[in-house]
């Protein structure tokens, strides 16, 4: 009884193995053809090669990013002559590559050569151009330069420099000067610091007296301002001094001389008396 109950137990503990079905015809695993992988090795590489000798050949050796033309952008620039010099200037880019030509140095030669010009901006324009667009400084005032050999006129910007000649603009004060020689333009006509006090001085007294200045007579060796005024009389400014502290004095002196209505040749600030407030004038 007991080995029936034995071989019943262990034939119930025999289960029978499945083994996994392969299909017929196929290896389980397939391993690569290491002729085609070389192959398809080298044909990628032999691409990327020929992309890249492509690439650095377009770039560098076609001529098809060579520089052929310098445009400037601006078309409200009217100052021709700017324009050309300065495309003068840049025109040594010409013919080359677009691609590794550093414009700030392009940028840097014309800062240096054309003090004049406030701003400068170089572009490339691919892919054969550059592209240049600047901003000069203001024009300021119309200056009247008499020599012994010509009278010649000119409107000059903030730094004093010739931007056009024989020319004048309505609107701009007119300052008059004499000289012993006919002026370079290629340097300023009045030094930038002297000709800001001059347009200072022309805006604070019309501001201030409400009365206009026609003209003003800058005397460089005397180191003075004459300002014409609408009445015909001229206020004479020291231009080592302030100019505020001296038009201050005539304004204080407006209870004894009234200037609206007295027929006066010059009023003379330039003398500073003990208390400051010394003025000479004469009548017509």
């Amino acid at each position: 009884m007991f080995d029936k109950k034995r071989r019943i137990r262990q034939t119930h503990s025999l289960r029978p193995i499945s083994s996994p079905i392969r299909p017929q015809g196929r290896s389980p695993f397939r391993r690569p053809n290491p002729v085609f992988t070389r192959t398809k090795r080298l044909l990628i590489i032999a691409f990327i090669l020929f992309i890249s000798i492509f690439l650095i050949y377009e770039f560098f050796f076609s001529g098809y990013f060579l520089i052929s033309s310098i445009e400037i952008k601006d078309k409200e620039i009217d100052n021709k002559t700017m324009t050309e010099n300065i495309k003068k200037t840049l025109n040594e880019a010409i013919g080359k590559n677009i691609m590794i030509i550093d414009l700030k140095d392009l940028e840097l030669k014309i800062a240096n050569k054309f003090p004049e010009i406030k701003e400068i901006n170089i572009s490339k324009n691919y892919p054969k151009t550059i592209e240049v667009e600047f901003a000069q400084y203001p024009l300021v005032a119309n200056v009247s330069v008499i020599t012994d050999v010509v009278k010649k006129t000119y409107i000059i910007n903030s730094l004093g420099y010739a931007i056009k000649e024989n020319m004048q603009l309505t609107n701009l004060p007119l300052i008059k000067m004499t000289a012993d020689a006919p002026i370079n333009t290629g340097t300023p006509v009045i030094e930038a610091k002297k000709l800001e006090y001059i347009i200072n001085a022309i805006n604070y007294y019309q501001d201030k007296f409400g009365m206009k200045v026609k003209e003003t007579n800058y005397k460089k060796n005397a180191r003075e301002i004459r300002m014409l005024t609408e009445r015909d009389f001229e206020i004479w400014l020291d231009i080592e001094q302030s100019f505020e502290t001296q038009l201050k004095k005539l304004k204080k002196t407006l209870v004894k001389l009234d200037i609206y209505k007295e027929s006066l040749s010059y009023i003379d600030l330039r003398i500073a008396g003990e208390n400051g407030d010394k003025i000479i004038y004469k009548r017509k």
